[in-house]
C-alpha cells in the first residue's frame, strides 16, 4: 500500500489493515526464514508535519520462526508499537555527511512523494525479531555429536574420557 503525501489532510490520515502470510513473502525475500501464523493487525496514523511526517500505531501478529538452538519451530508473539519520523530528501546544497545524534535513530527518509506502508511495516517485523530466537529461554539446543534434540531425548554419543594435550604439563617442575 502506497500513500501519496500529498493527498494526506492536515490533520493527518488513520490506516488499519489485515496482512496475511503471502502479503510478507511478497513484500520481501528476506520473508523465506519466517512465517506469519496469524494476519497481522496494523493501525498507523500517518501526520504530516513541516518538512516531515509523523507515524505512530501498532503492529499486533504472530510469526513462526525457527529456535537457533533446537532448530525446531516455534510461534513469537508481536506487539511492537511504531513511532518515528519520515523526512523529506535533503537538499542538494545539504552536507554529504551529517552526525546522528539519538533522536535521529527514530527517522527515516522517503522519496517526498509516495510513502511505502507495506515496506515499513515489513521493516517493523524484522527490527521486532530477537537476533537469537529460543523457543524457551533454557533450551538446550542439539547435541554436537549426534545431532539429539537435548530437550526430547537423551545424548547418544559415547561418553570418551578426552586426554587433555596439557596433561603433559601437570607433571612438570619449574625450579625456582
Amino acid at each position: 500500500m502506497k500513500v501519496r503525501v500529498d493527498e494526506l489532510p492536515h490533520t493527518g490520515r488513520v490506516i488499519h489493515f489485515h496482512k496475511n502470510d503471502e502479503w510478507l513473502a511478497f513484500i520481501t525475500e528476506d520473508a523465506r526464514e519466517i512465517a506469519l501464523s496469524r494476519p497481522l493487525e496494523v493501525d498507523l496514523e500517518l501526520v504530516p508535519e513541516a518538512d516531515s511526517i509523523k507515524l505512530r500505531g501498532r503492529l499486533q501478529g504472530a510469526v513462526r520462526i525457527a529456535c537457533s538452538r533446537c532448530l525446531q519451530d516455534f510461534v513469537l508473539e508481536l506487539d511492537e508499537a511504531i513511532d518515528f519520523t519520515l523526512l523529506r530528501p535533503l537538499s542538494v546544497d545539504a552536507p554529504h555527511e551529517i552526525d546522528l545524534r539519538p533522536e535521529d535513530l527514530d527517522t527515516e527518509f522517503f522519496d517526498g512523494v509516495t510513502i511505502d506502508v507495506d515496506l515499513i511495516v515489513a521493516e517493523q517485523i524484522f527490527l521486532a525479531l530477537p537476533q537469537k530466537p529460543l523457543c524457551q529461554p533454557d533450551c538446550k539446543g542439539l547435541c554436537s555429536g549426534c545431532g539429539a534434540d537435548l530437550k526430547q531425548e537423551e545424548c547418544r554419543c559415547e561418553k570418551i574420557d578426552k586426554v587433555s594435550v596439557f596433561d603433559a604439563l601437570r607433571s612438570m617442575k619449574i625450579d625456582k
